[in-house]
């Protein structure tokens, strides 16, 4: 066999690419390359929970890309990605949250095989799930879930959840109802779990899986409308690799649409624009994004109490990591938020529209950029909504590999979303009303009450709020002519090209986006195998 042709070449090793790297090679027959621009996860604070602190904001595991200025100050903001075996989930927050029947059946009403019943299937195949399986959860599969402990704030928190109208549940994940709860995080025995940790590492050995690192994919090769493998550079070199059968991208929303317009695929005005002569009218390459919007809120306690007195020093970080060295428990085993509320913006709703995320511990406000722990005691809140439908875009400004994307983030825009987002904040200050922590509470920190009308909250949403990193829909399947992919993920006016990760998926599912990529990555495999 010729070392540079395969059956099936996959571009990105994040959540979806470690899935599809291993379900298609488990059959030896198979050969199967799987290219990845980022290095290796074997930094120890990749496996360290609380390592996402140091990490994310980090340029050697991170892309950073700057959006359009939006704010009234004339700036934008920046899109994190994992940059680095594993992608986003070997440097995210580690939020498992996966959608719902209310999420994936809408979406199959015009993709087939994308519904609940398939899906969550998937889903139970999985995980091993600290509480075992269950009808809607898995309990002997590689991916490791699991909950913080519970400490003394955020037992106050689920109180004061409950007095505030909330079920307090023992899954977040089996129900979309009004609820609070300890959130499901992608943790197991003290060590962050990853889509490489999970599906990846475990199948490296495998002598028809050849995986290689700092890879730079910079276009795809065709013979005619044919793709047949990816130009590439590897410290410094040019090569090219040959594709028996598929190419499949999984570099996610922002380098998956880049991938395509360098390599001729999207809109026409756009590729000209950038200098790229156009091979492929697809329209919507890079269009119909989705990202959500955050709008976060703290307290101030009035005593010294919970975890932010347990971290807020360097000696006292220095003895909890010695902590967790020895049992592997305690704050630093923690993944980035402790408790999630499905919230409702009207309470006439069928589901939760809101994801409300508590944290038992207070950042310094006169530092928040550099998240430092505060000196006093307190809690944070942030929600944001769901399912927003404000479209963002994305788009290369040239055709070297290495220019970077111009980001156009729209958020607030619909009715809807300033309906809903205009909520959030009322919806955190109930919760932290309740005489379960008012009694705690000495003052609201940020964004205090001058914060408070409808206009006020989307003014803050806006230019003090945050991407929640989860941007979909670059590339959303969908039935129609100019829907980038069609359900079974083919790129629409080529052959032997699919493309599996969140810019296909044409709606948020609710929550987050790591679980459900990689079930996009496990359907991905289960269409690629049939096929061929």
């Amino acid at each position: 066999m010729n070392d540079t042709t395969f059956d099936y070449i996959i571009v990105g090793a994040g959540a979806a690419g470690s899935v599809l790297a291993n379900r298609l090679s488990e059959n030896p027959k198979n050969s199967v390359l799987l290219l990845e621009f980022g290095g290796s996860d074997g930094y120890f604070m990749h496996r360290i929970p609380k390592g996402f602190f140091f990490t994310l904001n980090s340029d050697r595991y991170a892309y950073r890309y700057p959006t359009k200025p939006f704010r009234e100050n004339g700036e934008g903001e920046v899109w994190a990605r994992g940059k680095v075996t594993g992608g986003s989930t070997t440097i995210n927050g580690m939020m498992y949250m996966r959608g719902f029947a209310r999420d994936w059946d809408p979406i199959a009403e015009d993709n087939p095989g994308w519904g609940w019943r398939d899906i969550l299937p998937i889903y139970r195949g999985m995980e091993n799930h600290v509480l075992g399986a269950s009808e809607v959860r898995g309990g002997d599969g590689p991916y490791g879930v699991s909950f913080a402990e519970i400490d003394d704030v955020s037992r106050r928190i689920l109180d004061a959840g409950w007095s505030a109208g909330y079920e307090i549940v023992e899954d977040n994940n089996a129900t979309d109802s009004k609820r609070i709860g300890m959130t499901p995080s992608s943790v197991r025995y003290g060590k962050r779990v990853s889509a490489a940790s999970a599906f990846l590492h475990p199948v490296l050995r495998r002598k028809n899986l050849t995986y290689q690192t700092r890879t730079r994919v910079g276009f795809l090769t065709f013979e005619g409308n044919q793709v047949t493998g990816v130009l590439t550079q590897h410290k410094g070199k040019q090569q090219t690799y040959t594709a028996r059968k598929e190419v499949i991208l999984a570099g996610g929303s922002v380098e998956t649409t880049m991938l395509l317009e360098r390599s001729g695929i999207g809109r026409g005005d756009a590729l000209t624009k950038a200098g790229v002569r156009p091979r492929i009218e697809s329209p919507n390459v890079g269009e119909r994004v989705i990202e959500q919007r955050g709008v976060a809120m703290q307290v101030k306690f009035k005593e010294p109490i919970g975890l932010t007195q347990r971290l807020n020093s360097t000696p006292k970080q220095g003895w909890e990591g010695f902590k967790y060295l020895l049992t592997g428990k305690g704050p630093v085993a923690d993944a980035g938020y402790n408790l999630l509320a499905g919230m409702k913006s009207s309470d006439d709703l069928a589901a939760a529209d809101i994801q409300g995320l508590f944290v038992p511990m207070a950042l310094d406000a006169e530092s928040f950029d550099k998240v430092q722990l505060a000196e006093h005691s307190g809690a944070m809140f942030m929600g944001y909504q769901i399912k927003p439908t404000t479209e963002s875009s994305i788009h290369i400004t040239g055709a070297n590999p290495d220019t970077p994307p111009v980001v156009d983030a729209h958020y607030l825009e619909s009715e809807l979303d300033r309906k809903v987002t205009s909520t959030i904040l009322d919806r955190g200050r109930e919760v932290f009303a309740q005489s379960a922590l008012a009694d705690l509470i000495s003052e609201e920190e940020y964004p205090g009450p001058a914060v408070s009308t409808e206009e006020q909250v989307l003014d803050y949403a806006l230019n003090n709020g945050a991407t929640i990193y989860h941007a979909v829909g670059a590339a959303a399947m969908g039935p129609n002519d100019d829907d980038v992919v069609d359900s079974r993920l083919r790129v629409r006016g080529v052959s032997g090209l699919r493309v599996a990760d969140a810019s296909v998926l044409p709606t948020q599912v609710s929550g987050n986006t790591a679980a459900p990529v990689m079930a996009v990555g496990w359907r991905a495999s289960d269409f690629i195998l049939d096929d061929n």
